[in-house]
């Protein structure tokens, strides 16, 4: 149930309201002043065959660094690999949600007095696969939490507009990531946690990828 401070605050301010807060409050938490490490769980099946994959990571406010991979020390060339991927993919956390919330076009309630605002569109730049964009693809909504009588993000949620192309050879008909955000000590909002599922098809033989990213800020 949502507290009954957030029912206030939301009866009062309009939707416009509630989004310039979190985009000012996202606004000020750039990647350069972040830092934090980040364990990647990845499943892939087609095919009939299945792998999965388990690597840390290390962003420092400049770089990306594999820490590991599949619990062992990785090797120089999956260290190319894994940075390039990462850095090309951006870095993730609670300022992308500037981005995503200023295109927040409309407000409601959900049976559980939840605030959702909603993004029929994501913008261009918000979300990479494999160093592709593919935000025009997609559409996501916000629920709203609330911490120190301000308004934040405490999940999004996004999903596919309509099947897509990832590539040349890989087509996507269904696409989900959650984000999970939680203030810190300063109440600061931050990513904790992302689940990230998606099925398709490359060369027309059906296949999906599952991950699971856990946070850990310093």
């Amino acid at each position: 149930m949502l507290p009954a401070a957030l029912c206030l605050l939301t009866a009062a301010l309009p939707a416009d309201s509630l989004r310039e807060q979190i985009i000012a409050t996202a606004s000020q938490l750039p990647p350069s002043r972040l830092s934090f490490e980040r364990v990647v769980t990845l499943e892939r099946s087609g095919g009939g065959t299945r792998s999965r994959v388990k690597r840390t990571e290390r962003w420092d406010g400049q770089r990306w660094s594999l820490v590991s991979y599949n619990g062992k020390q990785p090797s120089a060339a999956e260290r190319v690999n894994a940075e390039r991927t990462a850095t090309a993919n951006g870095v993730p956390g609670y300022h992308q949600l500037a981005m995503i919330m200023a295109a927040a076009s409309s407000r409601r309630v959900d049976a559980q007095g939840r605030v959702i605002l909603s993004i029929d569109r994501m913008p261009d730049g918000t979300v990479n696969a494999d160093g592709a964009d593919i935000s025009s693809h997609l559409k996501a909504e916000a629920t709203l939490g609330l911490k120190d009588g301000s308004p934040f993000v405490e999940r999004l949620v996004i999903s596919e507009r309509e099947g897509f192309k990832l590539n040349w050879l890989i087509k996507v008909t269904s696409f989900q990531q959650v984000n999970d955000y939680l203030p810190d000590s300063g109440g600061k909002p931050r990513l904790i946690a992302q689940d990230n599922s998606s099925v398709g098809s490359m060369f027309g033989i059906s296949g999906g990828e599952t991950s699971k990213i856990v946070y850990a800020y310093p």
